[in-house]
């Protein structure tokens, strides 16, 4: 988790009522990190390299 902090690239962020999910790009990797607010934590983190996972941040970011 902090390699992703500290070496990433903070790209962008999607957020519901109780959770926001941050994505960065680590290498050739994006990484998702998932928050939840009712527990004030960082409760997962996924990594990908394309997918599904990339469509709710797609009209944010240029992958290009």
């Amino acid at each position: 988790m902090f390699t992703v902090v500290d070496q990433g690239v903070f790209l962008d962020n999607y957020v519901t009522a109780h959770i926001r999910m941050n994505l960065y790009a680590v290498n050739k990797f994006f990484v998702e990190m998932v928050y939840d607010s009712n527990v004030n934590r960082v409760v997962e983190v996924r990594s990908f390299k394309s997918g599904i996972q990339l469509d709710k941040y797609t009209a944010h970011i240029n992958l290009d």
